[in-house]
């Protein structure tokens, strides 16, 4: 049983130590070994499975990209990657084979998951992940907005986005160093089987 062990040391420590517990545990495969932690990316690189905890409830059990790519609700969604996911509020306006939603800010989105007919004109929470969203031309793309801040990091450039909701900006992350200024009016896109829809309890429609 691991118990946070890597909370106190400083970063380049914390990355050293993660590789030999990871190393410890490929030499012991017929050890079973829980690990707790806050930190995701301790949570991701290390575990087979994780189980992830909430107040005492279990939200989600499953494999490290199992969590990623399909979170079970809102809260396995943010806490699962890094930024976390953008949640923007929408209205379901069609259903069946595949649903239709209306962001805040009046642009309609069709993911690709059914839904009952039941749900349509039900609010709900329209997720995309940073990292899958794409600088857009023309009208094909997911929202637009202002450009708040750049943080050029080198590997990859994020780009806080202002005006889709209240309070909170949608975070972008563009692989590589773009050249992108603050105060820019941008368009955004991403690919449909990466985009997440969650009901007005947190829970996700996708099956």
């Amino acid at each position: 049983l691991f118990d946070e062990p890597l909370s106190n040391l400083d970063a380049a420590l914390r990355v050293a130590t993660r590789i030999e517990i990871a190393k410890l545990s490929d030499s012991m495969p017929e050890t079973t070994m829980i690990y707790v932690t806050h930190d995701q990316v301790e949570a991701m690189t290390l575990a087979d499975r994780i189980v992830v905890l909430s107040a005492g409830r279990v939200e989600q059990v499953g494999a490290p990209l199992e969590l990623y790519e399909r979170p079970a609700n809102l809260f396995v969604a943010k806490f699962i990657g890094s930024p976390a996911m953008n949640i923007i509020p929408a209205t379901i306006t069609a259903t069946g084979a595949t649903t239709t939603v209306t962001l805040t800010g009046g642009k309609s989105v069709t993911l690709d998951m059914p839904t009952e007919a039941s749900e349509k004109g039900k609010t709900a929470s329209f997720g995309v992940r940073p990292e899958d969203l794409r600088l857009a031309s023309g009208d094909d793309y997911l929202f637009e907005g202002e450009v708040s801040i750049v943080e050029a990091l080198g590997e990859v450039t994020q780009l806080y986005i202002e005006g889709l909701v209240d309070g909170e900006p949608i975070i972008v992350k563009i692989p590589g160093i773009a050249d992108i200024h603050r105060g820019e009016k941008m368009r955004f896109a991403a690919d449909r089987q990466k985009l997440h829809l969650f009901d007005a309890s947190g829970h996700s429609y996708r099956k």
